[in-house]
């Protein structure tokens, strides 16, 4: 698929382009945040309160995003989006006032903690949200696709925006600009609409409820040891992706003598490598060379580090930022397309709770480890050090990651067979999931009555190959094949079966019982709307 062909896709999804609008904006603004923080943190105290802030910003995320995402998960998705858009607007601007009045530092501190618990929580939520949104395993690859293009491009401008403030007003203005744009990115998230889709289990009830739902995000990981895998290396490089948060900060005042600006232009670099990467990464077909894709990835997020520690010049450093940022991009789009085909739809929003979580946990360590590091082997050595770690773990996963894409629980076979039925076509894919593992394999030989005129209706089948006919009142009217299905308008109507189905040539395919089909497609405005026009169809050509 062509990327305009891909960013066109998702962006003819109404809830999907409202959140990838939403999501831009607040990446950027999360950008520019940052490194007015850091700036302002290396001011008052050096490389030690740059990492101090980092962890400052990560640890608490990370101990509280648990119960946290629990916790989320008992409101309506978007108004959870709009929740945490507004709290990130309301801290950043206290940090913004803080600075420029001289309030004291602890205001600075409590505002960085609080973002960074919101902002755990915010990625959590808008990547657990894509698969409810797409409506197809083609729209989730491009979705994710599009979610790195939108970093990316997030990523490049913020910290430049962040550059040009802080030149122009120091940290307080470089804080008060993205207060403001976390304003309008929760304006954006009104436009999004959540379809109703399948819940397993009723919600908790309680904290020790939701800490029990939490708990099984950990479980599912044990449970599904191939999303287990790929989000231990994810937060492998999150530890690093830690460190090199300081090691950043400390390259652009000490190797390359750049000062302020300089840090905002050497994460602008990374932001432009991100979107550069996450553009190529679109262009990785749908369930074909996500695993190399992801190693390959893993070691080039990592090597460019040592590069610019062997060879500290300010052209090869901005070029490794670049490789980092496209590496980075595509880590994302294959890591994500291979979780959300590793996990089952119940345990796909608290595993990837879980994984945010931790992400702050690994920040923390690698902020913490990058000044100490420092201190004992020199900078440049401390670069060669974090950057070789990653295409070590690279090396020796990916076999193992390799099989984590042949072993997809998704059930692909049955979602081809159910996205040739209108009535399914606009149903989330999480929806269709569920109706896919209620799917019973049926077999029938030439000759077979599989319904007859007059009984009472309890499922729906869907045809995978082979035909059959149509027969009402002893005649026949019509045969059906191969992406076809039938029985829904006793389910819909709640009437007796209008005609009898015999098998003309054998029939493989399924059968859908009634509860899950009518709660799937009774759930959709688009699918009643396309089920009211089949059942009106056929009723009709019964008649004639």
């Amino acid at each position: 698929m062509r990327i305009k062909d891909t960013i066109a896709q998702v962006l003819a999804n109404p809830a999907l382009r409202g959140l990838q609008a939403s999501w831009l904006i607040g990446i950027a603004a999360e950008k520019a945040y940052l490194v007015a923080l850091l700036v302002f943190a290396y001011e008052i105290g050096g490389v030690v309160a740059v990492g101090v802030f980092t962890m400052l910003a990560s640890l608490p995320s990370g101990l509280l995003g648990p119960v946290l995402s629990s916790v989320a998960e008992s409101f309506a998705p978007a108004r959870a989006l709009l929740g945490l858009h507004l709290g990130r607007a309301a801290v950043v601007a206290a940090a913004a006032i803080a600075v420029a009045a001289d309030l004291g530092i602890w205001i600075v501190v409590a505002a960085a903690i609080t973002e960074g618990i919101l902002s755990r929580q915010h990625t959590a939520t808008t990547r657990a949200l894509l698969p409810a949104l797409a409506r197809t395993p083609e729209e989730l690859v491009a979705s994710n696709g599009v979610t790195s293009v939108a970093e990316g491009v997030g990523s490049l401008i913020g910290p430049v925006g962040a550059g040009v403030l802080l030149l122009v007003g120091g940290p307080a203005l470089g804080l008060a600009v993205p207060a403001a744009a976390y304003f309008v990115a929760a304006i954006l998230v009104l436009a999004i609409h959540v379809p109703r889709t399948v819940r397993s289990g009723a919600e908790p009830a309680d904290i020790r409820g939701r800490l029990v739902e939490t708990v099984g995000g950990f479980r599912a990981l044990i449970r599904y040891p191939n999303a287990g895998l790929l989000i231990g290396l994810m937060l492998i490089q999150v530890v690093v992706r830690g460190a090199l948060t300081v090691l950043l900060v400390s390259t652009a005042y000490e190797l390359l003598g750049i000062g302020d600006a300089g840090v905002g232009y050497l994460n602008s670099a990374i932001g432009a490598g991100a979107l550069v990467g996450a553009l190529l990464a679109m262009t990785v077909a749908a369930g074909r060379g996500l695993a190399r894709t992801f190693s390959v990835s893993l070691a080039l997020w990592g090597a460019p580090m040592a590069i610019m520690g062997i060879a500290p010049n300010l052209l090869v450093a901005f070029a490794m930022a670049g490789v980092i940022g496209a590496a980075n991009s595509s880590i994302d789009v294959a890591g994500y397309t291979l979780l959300a085909r590793c996990l089952p739809n119940e345990a796909r929003g608290r595993s990837f709770g879980v994984l945010h979580s931790l992400v702050g946990i690994c920040v923390a360590i690698g902020a913490l480890v990058a000044p100490l590091l420092i201190q004992a082997v020199g900078l440049q050595l401390a670069l060669v050090i974090c950057g070789l770690v990653l295409p070590a773990f690279a090396l020796v996963s990916y076999r193992s990651v390799h099989r984590t894409e042949s072993q997809a629980i998704v059930p692909e076979r049955e979602l081809r067979v159910m996205r040739t039925i209108p009535m399914f076509a606009p149903l989330p894919l999480t929806a269709l999931e569920d109706m896919a593992r209620a799917l019973v394999p049926v077999e029938y030989a030439a000759g077979t009555r599989v319904i007859t005129q007059g009984e009472r209706g309890d499922c729906f089948y869907l045809i995978a190959s082979g035909e059959v006919e149509v027969v009402h009142d002893g005649h026949r009217q019509t045969t059906l094949g191969a992406g076809d299905g039938f029985g829904e308008i006793a389910l819909l109507s709640d009437r007796p079966r209008t005609a009898t189905i015999q098998v003309v040539d054998r029939m493989d395919g399924y059968r859908l019982p009634r509860e899950p089909f009518l709660e799937a497609v009774t759930g959709n405005a688009s699918s009643v709307l396309a089920a009211d026009e089949l059942v009106a169809r056929r009723l009709a050509e019964l008649q004639h």
